[in-house]
């Protein structure tokens, strides 16, 4: 038995053994140390050099860099944040944020409104007729405008004047300072508007590429409290810039045979003003009229949504028909409410015209014109600039009898250019 113990301690003889703890390398690991040391400098600046390369490029790419001014384009609408000041604020700090929200706003209008502005024109206007006085042109008038249309063959410019009627002569002074002449295409007597057009072959190409066409709004969807620029001379002043906001979007423009809707704007304006409201894409929303009667001071506009029909016959020099009825829409509510018929009714018959002539009397209710029902104003406009002057048609309005009901009389009608 005792042989075979020791047998086997013989056999596991290690076991007997003692580990002892390898002594520390001094030298060694001071050099592990410093090749990580080395390693990490090395790494580390491989990263900075790949992130000064990679980060300016990503935002240039998917935004701006924190140091750099966000560029405003026409193609979207710019809204400036507003700082607010804390509670905690101090005055100088109040002062200060309101100052830098109003500086951004300015210079979001300012770029909003970079490209329409160089669309804007002077016209003055001047007719065959001398002055007997000097042996001169007799002129009416220096007015602005703009250019709404540009193909591939002129320019078309629109202005408002109520002092141009017997012009026929006309010299354009664009915004890069080229002067030319250019050519009537249409003038509307009821409205004051004017289109004109410069043919390419009157400016050199430098003209053609630099001046613009400032897009008029495709849609009739202006809001209050809207924000809107409005550029040309609404001060009284050429070339001047304001900005504000949309206050009412009910008001009408009556001329005979149309209704278009109005602007009223908190821009306090000058009576001898003129130009173009902007909205924040840079599109044109309205004409600024200054032909009421009871003028104010304040900026009011002739929606130019309503207005691309007319001006796109005007570039045409199609002929703007007239019958002669100062009217207003009946509204399905009216309708119902005040137990009359659907239709446009009839406020005032111009005098010695066409509607006159055919027994047309205020307080009718037109609803037919050449066959076709008309309800709105907005119809009945489009129907009549359908026919052609000359035309003799049919005009259906109701009519009250001395009883009370509405007749429905038929009438026949010459139609006129106005």
């Amino acid at each position: 038995m005792r042989n075979d113990k020791k047998a086997s301690s013989e056999n596991y003889s290690f076991i007997k053994e003692t580990i002892k703890e390898q002594p520390t390398d001094r030298k060694r690991l001071a050099g592990k140390f410093l090749t990580a040391a080395v390693c990490g400098v090395i790494f580390g600046a491989c990263a900075a050099g790949t992130m000064a390369l990679i980060v300016p490029k990503a935002l240039e790419r998917f935004g701006t860099a924190p140091d750099q001014k966000a560029v405003v384009t026409l193609t979207s609408s710019v809204k400036a944040e507003k700082v607010t000041p804390t509670p905690e604020a101090t005055e100088q700090e109040k002062t200060s944020a309101s100052t830098a929200w109003q500086n951004d706003l300015s210079d979001g209008m300012s770029q909003i409104a970079e490209e329409p502005r160089r669309a804007l024109v002077r016209i003055s206007a001047a007719g065959e007729d001398s002055d007997l006085l000097d042996d001169s042109f007799l002129e009416y008038g220096d007015e602005e405008g703009f250019v709404f249309l540009k193909n591939s063959e002129a320019f078309y410019i629109l202005t408002v004047s109520d002092q141009m009627q017997e012009a026929d002569k006309f010299t354009v002074t664009f915004s890069d300072g080229t002067v030319t002449d250019g050519i009537l295409c249409k003038k509307d007597l009821r409205t004051g508007f004017f289109v004109i057009k410069v043919p390419f072959t009157s400016v050199d190409e430098e003209t053609q590429e630099k001046i613009p066409a400032a897009p008029l709004v495709a849609a009739d969807d202006m809001k209050q409290t809207e924000s809107v620029i409005a550029i040309g001379s609404p001060s009284g002043d050429y070339d001047s810039l304001m900005g504000g906001t949309i206050t009412s979007v009910t008001g009408t423009l009556k001329v005979a045979d149309e209704e278009y809707g109005m602007l009223t704007t908190d821009m306090v304006g000058s009576e001898e003003g003129g130009g173009i409201l902007l909205n924040f894409s840079g599109e044109v929303a309205g004409i600024i009229w200054n032909q009421e009667e009871d003028r104010t001071n304040v900026i009011r506009a002739v929606e130019t949504a309503q207005l691309r029909p007319l001006l796109e016959s005007m570039a045409n020099g199609e002929d703007i028909c007239y019958i002669g009825i100062m009217g207003a829409t009946i509204s399905s509510y009216q309708s119902e409410n005040l137990d009359v018929p659907r239709g446009v009714y009839v406020d005032a018959v111009d005098e010695d015209s066409p509607a006159m002539t055919a027994g047309i009397q205020n307080g009718d209710i037109l609803h037919a014109l050449d066959g076709q029902e008309v309800q709105s104003m907005e119809e009945y406009a489009s129907v009549l600039q359908g026919l052609n002057k000359g035309t003799r048609t049919t005009v259906n309005v109701y009519r009250k009898n001395p009883f009370g009901e509405y007749e429905d009389v038929q009438l026949k009608v010459t139609i006129k250019e106005k």
